[in-house]
């Protein structure tokens, strides 16, 4: 029974281990299908409290996820909860959509050639800058930028609209890379007109929608009007 309980214990604590790891120490030339371009690239990312809520569209998420809760059970029957309670918790929060985010932007990040200007934002009531302006690829501006992705935490509303808005009124921006569950509080619709008004210099917009609740025609349509890519996260 011992021997059981420890391995159960040890399995979860491997399965956190990489879910963490994995995707922090690997590289990508992609971002969900999207190839890194010579564009100055501005990566928005969508940190609203819905952004909390399971990415459900990816198996491996949903394997990991039953997995995790599995093991946490048992561990918390086994030994009293605390143990199972965290673990568990932490292998649920990594299947979230903004954990989603996490392990595929952070790679892409990691593979930026250097040279390439990019920059990240994120957004939910207000928009948070990592930086004001565009930065240089290289080990330190990377790892900055990475360190300020995963540190981020889903809450409060979804202001789409402002986020897109500092974004394109950033200097120098060519394209921006939009990752949310596009679900905005001032609506669809109006989002959509004022983008159309004020992208006045065809700014790229990429779109990549989260979760099986996302607005899927709203992010699609904000990629085809702004001559980017819509991609789901259900891949």
């Amino acid at each position: 029974m011992k021997t059981k309980r420890t391995l159960t214990v040890i399995t979860l604590i491997t399965i956190c281990t990489l879910l963490q790891s994995c995707y922090v120490a690997k590289k990508s030339d992609d971002f969900f299908g999207i190839e890194t371009s010579t564009k100055n690239t501005l990566y928005l990312i969508d940190a609203s409290g819905s952004m909390e809520g399971i990415d459900e569209g990816s198996v491996k998420d949903q394997v990991v996820r039953e997995v995790g809760n599995k093991a946490g059970n048992q561990v918390s029957k086994a030994i009293g909860g605390k143990i199972g309670s965290i673990l568990g918790k932490q292998v649920t929060k990594e299947a979230t959509k903004l954990g989603a985010v996490k392990r595929k932007l952070i790679p892409a990040i990691k593979g930026l050639p250097d040279g390439k200007k990019f920059l990240v934002f994120s957004f939910n009531n207000n928009v948070t800058k990592q930086a004001t302006e565009f930065r240089v690829a290289s080990n330190t501006t990377r790892t900055s930028s990475n360190i300020f992705v995963q540190n981020l935490k889903a809450s409060g509303g979804t202001n789409t609209l402002e986020g897109l808005l500092e974004a394109l009124s950033t200097a120098d921006v060519q394209e921006i890379v939009l990752m949310s569950d596009g679900l905005p509080n001032s609506g669809p619709k109006a989002v959509l007109e004022e983008i159309k008004k004020v992208n006045t210099s065809n700014i790229i917009i990429h779109t990549i929608a989260f979760g099986e609740d996302a607005d899927l025609d709203f992010m699609r349509t904000l990629a085809q009007e702004n001559n980017g890519t819509f991609i789901t996260s259900k891949m």
